[in-house]
C-alpha cells in the first residue's frame, strides 16, 4: 500500500505538473504569438519610416518656397502661380524646382504602403514573399480598375482604396501564405532556383491579385468608405465634432488603418476647402510627443523611471519622429500596456487638438512635420495646444504606472 500510495502521488503530481507546464505552453503560445505579429509589423514599419521622412521633407520645402518664401495665396496651386504670368528670371526658376519637388515628394508617399507590405511579407515568408508583399501594398493604395456598364458601354472605375488596412491583411497573408508553399514544394537540388524565381512567385502573385481584387479591396474599401460616411457625418454638425472625432480616428492606431480613412477624408475636407486639416496634424504629433515626454520628465515627478531602460532612447526617438510628423514611434509604448495607453494618448490628442482650435490655430496644409509650421495660422495657440496634449498624457501615464510599480502590479527594469 505504502507503494502504491507513493505511486498515486507521484502520478498526480506529475499531472499536475503536466497541466502547470501546458499552461504555461498555452500562456507562452498567446504571447510568442503577439510578439510575433508585433515583430513583423514593426520590420514593416522600421523600412516605411525612411520613405515617409524624405518624401515629408521634400514635399514640405515645395510648399515653404511658394507660400512663405513668395508669399502666393494657399488657394492656388505652384502650376496656377507660374502660369498667372507674375514670376520671371529667379522666381520663376525657384517655382518650377518646387514644383518637380512637389512631384516628387508626395511620389515617394505613395511607396510608404507598398514597401510596408513588401518587408512585412518579407519578415514572414522570406525573400519569395517581399515582390507579392510590395504588389499587394501598391493595389492597396491603389486599386485594380473593374469593369463596369454605362450607357450601354463598357467602362473601367477603380474601387475605393483599402489603404492600411488592406495592406496588413495581405502581407500577413501572402507571407504565411508563401511561407506554407516553400514547406510544401519539395523539388530537387537543381530545381531549387526553378521553384525560388518562378514557380512560387507566379503562384504567389496570382494569389495576391485574386486576394486583392475579390475579397481585401471589396472590404477595406468598404470599411473606408464608411469610416468616411461617419466622419463627414461627425463635420457637418460642427467644426468641435469634427476635430474630436477626426483626433480621435488618428491617433488610435498610431499610423494604421483607422488613421488613414481619417487621412483620406480630412485630405479631402481640407482640399475642397471645407474644413481645416488642423485636428488631424496635430493629432499625429501629440501621441509620440506625449509617450516620450513620459521618459523624459518621470523622475522629476515621482523621484524613478516608470519604464524599463530600453524605452528611454525609444522615448527620444518618439519625440524626434513625432515633430518629423511620424506617429509610428509611440508603437511599442502602446504595445506595452494597449488597454491603458491607447485610450489615454487618444484623449490626450482631443484635448489638445481641441485646445489649440478654440485658441485660434488653423492650418490647410495636410504635413504635420515642424517644417510646415510656418504654414500655419496661429503658431502659437498651436503649439500650446501641442504642449496641453502632451503633457496631459505623460503626467497622467506617469502617475498611473508609478501607482502600478508601488503595488507591485509594474516590476521595471532599471
Amino acid at each position: 500500500m505504502p507503494i502504491k500510495k507513493k505511486t498515486i502521488g507521484s502520478t498526480t503530481g506529475a499531472n499536475n505538473s503536466n497541466n502547470n507546464e501546458n499552461k504555461n505552453s498555452n500562456i507562452s503560445t498567446k504571447s510568442s504569438g503577439w510578439t510575433e505579429f508585433s515583430k513583423h509589423i514593426m520590420t514593416g514599419i522600421s523600412y516605411m519610416i525612411p520613405v515617409l521622412i524624405m518624401g515629408g521633407l521634400i514635399g514640405a520645402i515645395s510648399q515653404l518656397i511658394p507660400y512663405v518664401f513668395f508669399k502666393i495665396d494657399p488657394t492656388l496651386s505652384i502650376l496656377d502661380a507660374l502660369n498667372s504670368g507674375k514670376y520671371t528670371g529667379m522666381s520663376f526658376s525657384l517655382l518650377q524646382l518646387a514644383n518637380i519637388m512637389e512631384t516628387f515628394g508626395f511620389t515617394l508617399f505613395g511607396f510608404a504602403i507598398p514597401l510596408f507590405a513588401a518587408f512585412t511579407a518579407n519578415s514572414i515568408g522570406g525573400k519569395t514573399a517581399l515582390a507579392a508583399g510590395f504588389i499587394g501594398g501598391y493595389v492597396a493604395n491603389k486599386p485594380v480598375a473593374m469593369l463596369l456598364q454605362a450607357d450601354g458601354k463598357w467602362i473601367t472605375k477603380a474601387p475605393i482604396a483599402s489603404g492600411f488596412l488592406g495592406a496588413i491583411l495581405i502581407a500577413f497573408i501572402i507571407g504565411y501564405f508563401v511561407k506554407w508553399l516553400n514547406k510544401k514544394i519539395v523539388m530537387p537540388h537543381n530545381w531549387l532556383a526553378f521553384k525560388t524565381t518562378f514557380l512560387i512567385p507566379l503562384i504567389s502573385a496570382t494569389a495576391c491579385m485574386i486576394l486583392m481584387v475579390f475579397i481585401i479591396t471589396p472590404f477595406g474599401g468598404w470599411i473606408n468608405g464608411l469610416i468616411k460616411s461617419l466622419l463627414q457625418a461627425a463635420g457637418s454638425t460642427g467644426q468641435y465634432v469634427y476635430a474630436l472625432v477626426l483626433s480621435a480616428t488618428t491617433a488610435f492606431d498610431l499610423g494604421g488603418p483607422v488613421n488613414k480613412a481619417a487621412g483620406f477624408v480630412a485630405l479631402g475636407f481640407t482640399t475642397e476647402k471645407v474644413l481645416p486639416i488642423t485636428a488631424r496634424c496635430l493629432s499625429i504629433v501629440i501621441p509620440s510627443f506625449g509617450l516620450g515626454l513620459t521618459t523624459l520628465i518621470d523622475k522629476k515627478l515621482v523621484g524613478r523611471r516608470v519604464y524599463d531602460k530600453q524605452f528611454y532612447q525609444g522615448g527620444k526617438t518618439a519625440i524626434f519622429l513625432a515633430f518629423m510628423g511620424i506617429s509610428e514611434g509611440a508603437i511599442p509604448f502602446a504595445l506595452e500596456r494597449p488597454v491603458f495607453t491607447i485610450p489615454l494618448y487618444v484623449v490626450g490628442a482631443m484635448v489638445g487638438s481641441t485646445t489649440a482650435i478654440a485658441l485660434g490655430a488653423v492650418q490647410w496644409f495636410p504635413e504635420s512635420a515642424i517644417w510646415a509650421w510656418p504654414l500655419i495660422k496661429g503658431i502659437v495657440p498651436y503649439i500650446i495646444g501641442l504642449i496641453v496634449g502632451a503633457v496631459f498624457i505623460a503626467v497622467i501615464n506617469i502617475f498611473y504606472r508609478n501607482k502600478l510599480i508601488k503595488d507591485g502590479k509594474l516590476v521595471i527594469n532599471d
